[in-house]
């Protein structure tokens, strides 16, 4: 069992060896200040039951290295954490707006189809009506209704070409 007076004598006498140790070892003084603290409240709470064997300063500075190891370990995951959500975070947005811009240049493809084309193809894709509802709803054949559907495709593949298949995705994600 560790006296309150033999613990401070041992502080007193290892303190400023052991920040000298731990800055050389972490190469930060603010960090060693903060390591050497720990390892000497780690041994003020378990002073019951801790015993040292062979030299003190041994003992010291091992404890101070194990600890920084520790908290650079820790920093390192925060930091591979962060860096990992930072990644998504940014990887989600880049799509985002890649979405937004496929949906608008999407959006101007259908603009510029003829007016027919544009009703059965809207009908057909957005509204999920079969070719005979749409022929029924516009009072069109149906052989019609396939012709303007064939003419539609065409017009917004040959436009679209360069972005069909993440237009795709975002068409059919929609529901």
């Amino acid at each position: 069992m560790l006296e309150l007076q033999s613990f401070e004598l041992l502080f007193r006498e290892n303190h400023a060896q052991c920040i000298a140790f731990a800055t050389h070892y972490m190469g930060d003084p603010h960090g060693a200040e903060e390591v050497v603290q720990q390892v000497f409240l780690r041994i003020w709470e378990k002073r019951d039951s801790i015993t040292i064997t062979g030299p003190v300063k041994a003992y010291l500075f091992s404890a101070i290295r194990n600890t920084a190891i520790s908290q650079w370990r820790k920093e390192n995951v925060r930091s591979d954490r962060e860096t990992y959500y930072s990644n998504i975070r940014d990887t989600a947005t880049e799509a985002t707006d890649q979405a937004r811009e496929l949906e608008r240049l999407y959006q101007q493809a259908l603009e510029r189809l003829p007016e027919r084309c544009r009703e059965v193809f809207v009908l057909s894709r957005q509204q999920q009506m079969k070719y005979a509802e749409i022929a029924a709803t516009l009072d069109i054949s149906v052989k019609t209704v396939e012709n303007h559907m064939g003419k539609a495709l065409r017009i917004l593949h040959e436009e679209l070409k360069e972005y069909l298949p993440l237009l795709l995705i975002i068409l059919f994600s929609k529901k």
